[in-house]
């Protein structure tokens, strides 16, 4: 059976995530928090303050669908407010992306379609780990960090908190990408 889940923001991220919870069929959205309401498909529940309301009935699932925004600050204060209710923050994988047998993956984050985690990588809570981007071997990407769509983190990079690896860009092996760092699009690392 599946489980409740209520989306946490109602952009255009949310829409990757929405459609990856679609697509494995484990949990049920009942619909969306947003400050006003916005065109979608899912029910709108009301601002974030409802989420108090909907604990109180049984809901435990949550998915933050604010996507990164060059700040992971939002993302965390969030994070905060959700799990001070209680909630629980499931990992949301798409069913094409590979998560390695060896990684792990924290509470929260969300893996997209044809992403890849290699072994042993371990990503931290809240991460974004983005469309066709490339966690390779031993790496660690910290909590509320981003790796954009197509990056590619080689082998045994660490990136800190709230970092952001921007799109088509690529981290080469050993480096280190300081916390709240941005590597903007399209940059190689060496």
């Amino acid at each position: 059976m599946m489980e409740d889940i209520i989306l946490v923001g109602y952009g255009g991220h949310a829409k990757s995530v929405a459609d990856c919870i679609e697509r494995k069929k484990e949990y049920r959205i009942i619909g969306y928090t947003e400050p006003v309401e916005v065109e979608s498909r899912y029910p709108y529940l009301g601002t974030d303050e409802v989420l108090k309301h909907y604990y109180s009935k049984g809901i435990r699932n949550v998915a933050i669908c604010q996507g990164y925004l060059g700040h992971g600050e939002i993302r965390q204060k969030l994070y905060k407010f959700v799990k001070d209710i209680g909630y629980t923050l499931p990992v949301i994988t798409d069913s094409s992306s590979i998560i390695s047998s060896t990684a792990v993956v924290g509470e929260g984050t969300f893996v997209g379609k044809g992403a890849i985690v290699n072994a042993e990588a371990r990503i931290g809570k809240m991460a974004i780990i983005n469309t066709m981007s490339l966690v390779e071997h031993e790496c660690v990407v910290g909590d509320f960090s981003h790796v954009a769509v197509a990056a590619v983190v080689c082998g045994q990079v660490e990136v800190g908190e709230a970092a952001f690896i921007g799109a088509n860009s690529t981290v080469i092996q050993c480096r280190k990408i300081e916390s709240g760092k941005i590597v903007p699009a399209g940059v190689t690392i060496r």
